[in-house]
């Protein structure tokens, strides 16, 4: 093999692996960068199964939180009513309140008619 053949082999290994360690650091670097702001309309979180168990986004034209059980009913959310206030809610299985702040007022009696 002549000298010429050797340093030309030499020259292309050397290129070769000069461009595969800059593909690959490259790469990595990559996925080290993350976004300053990620904007969209709706988050989910998934599980290993596929099934949304949290969610961000505005269903009712305010931002919520809902966090959803491995049935997929939703079992906890806050959220910030149409007048700007906060709201937060937990229920059970069967869709009955557990706990609520601000708690809801309950209904006033109803009034009785004194005049028959």
């Amino acid at each position: 093999m002549s000298a010429y053949r050797v340093l030309l082999m030499s020259a292309i290994i050397g290129l070769f692996g000069f461009l595969t360690g800059a593909v690959l650091f490259s790469q990595r670097e990559a996925q080290r960068r993350v976004p300053e702001v990620v904007k969209a309309r709706q988050f989910q979180l998934v599980d290993t199964e596929g099934r949304v168990r949290a969610e961000l986004g505005l269903p009712f034209g305010e931002p919520t939180l809902f966090l959803y059980d491995k049935e997929g009913r939703p079992r906890a959310w806050l959220t910030l009513e149409r007048d700007g206030n906060p709201r937060i809610m937990f229920v059970d299985k069967d869709d009955q309140s557990l706990w609520q702040a601000p708690p809801v007022a309950p209904a006033p009696p109803a009034q009785s008619n004194p005049n028959p």
